[in-house]
């Protein structure tokens, strides 16, 4: 078991201690809870359809997502654009509600029935935490307040709308709607997240000693039970416990490969190398001797070249404190040679080189500079993927590969950009 030092044991106490006022619920108690819930989310969506500047509000957001989607410069963090284009994304165009988005954002602006109205929001199927950041969104453009992080991430998206909201004012009834709807969904949502969290931390004690520790582990369980309180419906006949096990563990998962070596494997990948060492691990406590590839390739069924490869994936890494050699006194930090201010021969060659391509750069079309500039971190910022350049140019990941690609055509067949090449490569070898 991890040792705990006594901080983290207190508060682990006080976790604890919280989670045995909270009792498991009975069917009928998530059934009753989920329903005030919906209902909750219902009255949100009705108030969309009856008031004209929410109509309106709505119908501007869905054209921007449409022409005007999120772009990850355009956000404090990358984890608020990931969160809006998470709920967004349905409503994009290449998005399986294009279609329905494209008719709403017309039929909300047209006077039309009250039942029309409201037909336009329920074709829309707009899940439960996005009704409530857009209700958020809403609320704060009419001078009210309440916290949401989907509403946060919008306010900072609409900044960038093609016409920017204006504020606007609300009559006290729908006001008080609006925040009665509010209060509600978050209670019902809370109440399902804290008589469940005991299931948080039995899941998140399974992955204990994987380099995380338990405290973090149970905050990114909590947060995928969060997540799964939002998308839970009853009616579907489901408990909530089997609903949420799997966004839990999703959420535990995920942070353990993202955090908990030094160096990040693909979700399956880790899993793959678990299930490997977990077969290792049962063979030897059997036989007493370490099983080679083959047994449990044979054991596993899978491939003896690919068991290889998984059992050598923990050993890309090499801690700079271990000897040299078994009987060497030394570390490999004592072979590592520094050099702190650099050679100013190498340092002038390499500001040539870079002045050279700035010229040869520009001479390329502005798309094409704008993709060569941010792929290969020519600008002050790191190197950024195709899919994020896609996302700051507002265009497709492929027409970022084609840019990519006539960009590089052209700077090499400019005259004297591998001569260039070639000599920093020889001034950097001698």
């Amino acid at each position: 078991m991890q040792t705990l030092d006594s901080s983290e044991d207190a508060d682990l106490e006080l976790m604890f201690a919280e989670i045995r006022r909270y009792p498991l619920l009975t069917a009928d108690e998530e059934k009753v809870i989920d329903g005030k819930k919906w209902a909750a989310v219902a009255a949100l969506s009705n108030v969309f359809a009856e008031v004209d500047d929410l109509r309106a509000t709505l119908a501007d957001l869905l054209t921007n997502a449409l022409e005007r989607p999120p772009e990850v410069k355009r956000f404090p963090s990358r984890e608020q654009h990931f969160t809006l284009r998470r709920e967004l994304a349905p409503y994009f165009s290449d998005g399986d509600l294009a279609a329905a988005a494209t008719e709403a954002a017309r039929n909300l602006r047209k006077r039309a029935s009250l039942k029309r109205h409201e037909k336009a929001v329920q074709d829309l199927a707009i899940p439960a935490s996005l009704t409530v950041g857009i209700a958020v969104f809403m609320l704060r453009r009419a001078g009210g307040q309440f916290s949401d992080a989907v509403a946060d991430a919008i306010g900072h998206w609409s900044r960038h709308w093609l016409t920017p909201p204006a504020p606007f004012a609300l009559e006290p009834e729908v006001l008080k709607t609006i925040r009665r709807a509010l209060r509600e969904y978050t209670e019902a949502r809370d109440a399902l997240v804290m008589h469940n969290l005991r299931l948080v931390h039995s899941i998140s004690g399974r992955y204990r000693g994987r380099g995380v520790g338990y405290l973090d582990l149970v905050q990114e369980g909590t947060l995928g039970l969060i997540r799964a309180a939002e998308k839970f419906e009853y009616a579907k006949g489901f408990r909530f416990s089997t609903y949420c096990f799997n966004w839990i563990t999703q959420a535990v998962r995920r942070y353990v490969g993202d955090t908990g070596s030094l160096i990040r494997l693909p979700t399956h990948v880790q899993d793959q190398v678990n299930k490997v060492y977990r077969e290792r691990a049962i063979e030897q406590a059997k036989t007493g001797m370490e099983p080679d590839a083959a047994q449990l390739a044979k054991k596993l069924g899978m491939d003896k070249q690919k068991t290889k490869e998984i059992l050598e994936v923990r050993n890309l890494a090499v801690s700079l404190d271990a000897p040299r050699y078994d009987d060497d006194e030394g570390s490999m930090v004592d072979t590592l040679t520094t050099d702190q201010y650099g050679d100013t021969t190498g340092n002038a060659e390499r500001d040539s080189l870079h002045r050279f391509l700035g010229e040869a750069v520009d001479q390329l079309e502005s798309n094409e500079q704008a993709v060569v500039v941010a792929r290969w971190g020519l600008h002050d910022g790191p190197p950024l993927s195709r899919s994020e350049i896609a996302d700051r140019l507002g265009v497709s990941r492929e027409w970022v590969r084609q840019l990519e690609r006539s960009a590089l055509r052209k700077l090499k067949s400019q005259d004297g950009v591998q001569e260039a090449f070639q000599d920093y490569q020889q001034v950097s070898s001698a």
